[in-house]
């Protein structure tokens, strides 16, 4: 092979591609850091260990005080029927007020969802025609001296589930690979990181979106997890375009009315930039150092009770769709003291994964979980929000 010559100065384009060093930066960064700030919340102050693939849990509450008329009555009438059902919530000698007219009433006899009789007009204020449709507000009780103790009820407990659900994350690289002299930190370091950004990115959509269901069809049982969208049921609000301040004053008003005052919203980016355009004065931009069971906070927003409620912004929901009721459009507002973590087998990283003859290395994160969440009607999503 005959000598390859040169003429003239040197420069960079005479040298072999083969000899240059290349100026690589060891580190890769990602375009989307860790986002799972509910997931990490949990896992700091409402986690607790499960002990079955299926987790059971009692819900209860205080006997039910409210009610309405359906037909309506007269002013004279000494019967009328409540909603169906809701026969069941009186009992003799209850004191019942309907807020429209102030009237007060007695309860004599109940019979299924009819009050058979009632005594009327009781107090300062004069019986009066019952609208239906009319609330009835149960204000109390009165028994005549001496009497013995009347109908006894109670509410029932009512059970509650959800399943365990086994998420994995893998990963592996054939020895050659590992074995290999690279720019950056290697593998499998660099994929290592990553997943475990993916596993607890998967865990985070989980509870909000997971569905609930054990399918036994196949050889082996598969245990799906619900999420928040799952079990909020009752307090469910549709925007249906813009949020404005007075419906996000009104969904509020349902939003804190039970449970504790420990609520935290988490919305879309779209929703955080409704609620910062129109509550100028309610929406409290947080300061550098806020935090909340190790996960950031964005803003507080003065509920309709007087409390501030926590706002944690989930920005990787940007990349969902508003339209059409999609999860870009969606904000949770979760009651922190009735929801709970319920991990089977809390998140590892498992180590050599692969089969004892593969030339290979893999690995693999697993987490078995499931999210207890008591009493639906204490937390509340908004959906439909698009501008």
């Amino acid at each position: 092979m005959p000598v390859a010559t040169a003429t003239g100065m040197v420069d960079e384009t005479d040298i072999l591609a083969n000899e240059k060093r290349i100026d690589m930066d060891d580190v890769i960064p990602f375009l989307d850091p860790q986002v799972s700030q509910f997931t990490t919340m949990l896992q700091r102050v409402k986690s607790q260990k499960a002990r079955a693939t299926k987790v059971e849990w009692m819900e209860d509450e205080l006997f039910p005080r409210l009610s309405s008329n359906t037909g309506g009555a007269t002013g004279a009438a000494t019967t009328f029927t409540v909603a169906t059902g809701e026969g069941a919530f009186f009992r003799s000698g209850d004191i019942v007020r309907v807020p429209a007219t102030g009237e007060a009433l007695r309860i004599v006899t109940m019979s299924g969802d009819t009050v058979s009789v009632c005594i009327r007009g009781i107090g300062s204020t004069a019986a009066a025609a019952i609208t239906a449709g009319n609330q009835l507000v149960i204000v109390g009780n009165a028994s005549a001296q001496g009497a013995g103790l009347g109908t006894r009820k109670i509410t029932k407990r009512v059970p509650q589930y959800n399943y365990e659900q086994i998420q994995r994350n893998s990963f592996g690289f054939t020895n050659s690979l590992i074995e290999t002299d690279l720019y950056t930190e290697g593998e499998p370091e660099h994929e290592r990181s990553k997943k475990a950004i993916e596993h607890k990115r998967a865990i985070e959509q989980l509870l909000f979106f997971g569905a609930r269901a054990l399918d036994v069809t196949g050889t082996e049982p598969i245990g799906y997890s619900g999420g928040l969208v799952e079990y909020i049921t009752t307090n469910v609000k549709n925007a249906g375009g813009t949020l404005t301040s007075t419906l996000l004053d009104t969904y509020f008003r349902d939003f804190l009315a039970h449970g504790s005052q420990n609520k935290v919203m988490f919305c879309a980016p779209v929703v955080a930039q409704a609620i910062s355009g129109f509550l100028l004065n309610a929406w409290k931009p947080a300061s550098v150092s806020d935090r909340l069971w190790g996960a950031k906070v964005d803003g507080y927003i003065s509920g309709v009770y007087g409390w501030e409620v926590p706002v944690v912004v989930k920005r990787d929901w940007n990349d969902f769709s508003t339209t059409g009721n999609q999860y870009g459009s969606y904000a949770f507002v979760v009651d922190m003291d009735y929801v709970k973590l319920r991990p089977l087998r809390n998140t590892r990283l498992l180590r050599g994964r692969q089969a004892n003859d593969a030339d290979s290395y893999d690995e693999e994160y697993l987490t078995e979980f499931a999210l207890e969440l008591q009493h639906e009607r204490c937390h509340g999503v908004i959906k439909g929000v698009t501008g």
